[in-house]
C-alpha cells in the first residue's frame, strides 16, 4: 500500500543535535503521532544519526515525536545528593566482604505498589549480576536501605516504559550514593523486552545512579536501548500491577510537552531484598488488550468531504459538504465504484497515491505489527551503520562530502524498497472517527464518520473496510 520513508538534514553535529542534560529534553523515544486533514502523517524525529552538514539522515520509526521531545529514560547528570536511606540495612551490598559479586545471583526485590494510596498488588524482580553486577549491587543497596520505599514513577509512557526512584520524585532527583559505570550489553538474552528492569540515566554513558525503569512494550523505542542502557534484571511476577501503573493516564510534561506526567500516584510502597528464590512466576508478557468484538487490525477506504476552511482544497459550504457527503454514502452503499468516488471527490491530498484509492491500514488501540517492527528496525540500523562508516570515510579523506551524499542518498533508495509493503498506523493515530466507524464496519460495509470538532474536524468520513 504505503511505503514511509523520512529524511532530516542535520544541520549541525552531532553534539548539538539533541543529547542535553536536561532529564526531560531527551533523544529517542516513542511514539506519538497525528492524523490531519483525514490523512495519517507519520511522526518524525531528528534521530541524530550522525554529523554530515546537509547530508539527510533516515528514520524507518514513524513512532517517534518530533526534535528535542525524543523519549528515551534518562536521569540528570547532577552532584550525589545527601538524600538519607530509609531503613537499617540488611545486607549491606556496599561491602564487597558481606557480599561478593558471585552471591549477588542469591538476592532478588519484591516490590509492593499503590496508586493514590490503594493497594495494588506486587512487582517481583530477578536480577543478573552476570552481565550488569555493578548496577546490581547498586539497585540491591538502594532496596536494601530503604531509599526506594515511598519513591513514586514520576515518567509513564504506555507504549515504552515506567521510570522511578528519583530521590525527590521528579526527573531532577539522584541517589546519595553517586553515578556508576554503564554496564551494557549487545547479547540479545539482555534486550528490553517487557518487563526488563534497567537502569536511567542522562547522555554520559556513566552517569546512572538511583533512577529504574520497567520496559512496558517492546517498541522501536524500547529496541533502540538495546546496547546503550543497562538492562539488569526482569520482572517475574506482577504483570497486572505493571499494566496498572503503565495504564494510568497521563498530561503532557510542561518542559517538554511529552505526555508522560502521570495524574495519579503510582509509589513504592515498600521494595524488600529478598535472598532465596521467588516463589510465585507467570508467563511475562503483556496481555492482549480487551476489543469488545472489534477486530485487531482492519484496511479501509475512504472519501473525505470537508468544506471551506478546513482543507486548502475544499471551497464548499458546510451544508454543501454535508449534502454530497450523504449523497456519496448512498452512492458508495449501493455499490458504485469507491475507487472513482475517491479520485472524484475526496478532499485528503493523499487519497488519490494510494491502492486501493484513499486507503489505510490500521491497527487497533494496543495491538502491534511486531514483524513489521523487526524489519523497520533492522533497516534504520542499516542505515546508521551506513551513514556512521560515511561519516569515518569523510573525516579520512578516502571520499569527499559530495560522493558521501550520493552513496547514502543511493543506497536510501534501494533501502526503501524493503520497506514493509504495508503501513500500518495505530488508531490512535487517526481522526478518532476513522476508528470508531471502521473497527465497527464488516468487510465490504460503507459507514460515515459525520463532521465533529473533536472526532471528525476536517469533514464527512466515508468509509469502507475492504480486509
Amino acid at each position: 500500500m504505503m511505503k514511509t520513508l523520512t529524511f532530516f538534514l542535520l544541520m549541525a553535529p552531532l553534539a548539538a543535535c539533541s543529547d542535553s542534560e536536561n532529564p526531560v529534553a531527551t533523544t529517542g523515544g516513542t511514539a506519538t503521532a497525528s492524523a490531519t486533514s483525514g490523512s495519517a502523517q507519520a511522526a518524525s524525529n531528528d534521530s541524530a544519526l550522525g554529523k554530515l552538514a546537509d547530508m539527510p539522515a533516515v528514520d524507518f520509526n514513524s513512532e517517534n515525536q518530533q526534535g528535542a521531545n525524543r523519549q528515551e529514560p534518562k536521569a540528570p547528570r547532577l552532584n550525589p545528593q545527601s538524600t538519607p536511606a530509609g531503613r537499617t540495612a540488611q545486607f549491606h551490598f556496599e561491602d564487597k566482604t558481606k557480599v561478593s559479586d558471585e552471591q549477588l545471583s542469591e538476592f532478588y526485590v519484591e516490590m509492593d505498589m499503590t496508586i493514590d494510596g490503594e493497594d495494588i498488588g506486587t512487582m517481583t524482580f530477578v536480577l543478573w549480576p552476570e552481565k550488569a553486577p555493578i548496577t546490581v549491587r547498586n539497585f540491591l543497596r538502594y532496596a536494601d536501605e530503604g531509599f526506594y520505599d515511598g519513591k513514586i514513577f514520576h515518567r509513564i509512557l504506555r507504549e515504552f516504559m515506567i521510570q522511578g526512584g528519583s530521590s525527590t520524585n521528579t526527573a531532577a532527583g539522584q541517589g546519595p550514593h553517586g553515578m556508576i559505570k554503564g554496564e551494557f550489553s549487545s547479547d540479545s538474552k539482555f534486550n528490553h523486552e517487557y518487563g526488563v528492569l534497567s537502569m536511567a540515566r542522562s547522555t554520559p554513558p556513566d552517569s546512572g545512579s538511583s533512577q529504574f525503569f520497567v520496559i512496558t512494550e517492546r517498541s522501536m523505542s524500547a529496541r533502540g536501548l538495546d546496547g546503550q542502557y543497562a538492562s539488569f534484571g526482569k520482572m517475574v511476577h506482577g504483570v497486572a500491577t505493571l499494566e496498572q501503573i503503565a495504564n494510568i493516564e497521563t498530561r503532557p510534561n510542561p518542559a517538554s510537552q511529552e505526555p508522560s506526567m502521570p495524574t495519579k500516584r503510582a509509589a513504592i510502597k515498600e521494595a524488600r531484598v529478598i535472598k532465596g528464590t521467588p516463589t510465585k512466576s507467570e508467563v511475562i508478557e503483556r496481555p492482549k488488550p480487551d476489543l469488545n468484538g472489534e477486530p485487531e487490525r482492519i484496511r479501509i477506504q475512504h472519501v473525505l468531504i470537508s468544506f471551506d476552511g478546513k482543507t486548502p482544497t475544499a471551497k464548499r459550504t458546510q451544508a454543501e459538504a454535508e449534502a454530497l457527503a450523504k449523497e456519496i454514502l448512498e452512492r458508495a452503499q449501493a455499490g458504485e465504484d469507491f475507487d472513482a468516488l475517491v479520485q472524484e471527490y475526496s478532499d485528503d491530498p493523499g487519497s488519490k497515491d494510494t491502492t486501493p484509492k484513499g486507503s489505510y491500514s490500521m491497527l487497533n488501540n494496543g495491538i502491534r505489527d511486531y514483524e513489521a517492527d523487526d524489519k523497520s528496525f533492522a533497516l534504520q540500523k542499516r542505515a546508521q551503520d551506513l551513514q556512521a562508516d560515511l561519516l569515518a570515510q569523510v573525516e579520512a579523506k578516502a571520499i569527499t562530502m559530495e560522493e558521501a551524499r550520493s552513496q547514502y542518498q543511493a543506497t536510501m533508495e534501494e533501502l526503501m524498497k524493503e520497506l514493509p509493503t504495508v503501513q500500518w498506523f495505530k488508531r490512535n493515530e487517526m481522526m478518532a472517527g476513522f476508528g470508531n466507524v471502521g473497527f465497527k464496519l464488516q468487510v465490504g460495509e460503507v459507514g460515515i464518520a459525520n463532521f465533529d470538532t473533536k472526532d471528525s474536524a476536517y469533514g464527512w468520513h466515508i468509509i469502507k473496510r475492504y480486509e
